[in-house]
């Protein structure tokens, strides 16, 4: 049985939500990985809203979708 790592960074989550949606960035977070590693804000933000147990799934979803938005515009103006 192997130990399986994840390494995800900003251009990911923002493609990965282009293409699935909110529901491949949960995936691509939970599923099938014993160890995330981020690499960028973008990233690391939205690993520490997924796992906060303070919110509510609705809430989770609204603050990641708009910070993968707001990411998005920036790296198109770029």
């Amino acid at each position: 049985m192997g130990f399986h790592k994840r390494y995800i960074n900003d251009n990911q989550v923002i493609d990965i939500f282009e293409e699935q949606g909110y529901q491949g960035i949960v995936d691509w977070y939970t599923k099938g990985v014993d160890a995330i590693i981020t690499s960028g804000d973008l990233s690391e933000h939205v690993y520490d809203i997924l796992y906060l147990d303070l919110l509510t799934s609705t809430e989770k979803q609204t603050k990641i979708s708009k910070l993968i938005s707001q990411a998005f515009q920036k790296k198109r103006k770029n």
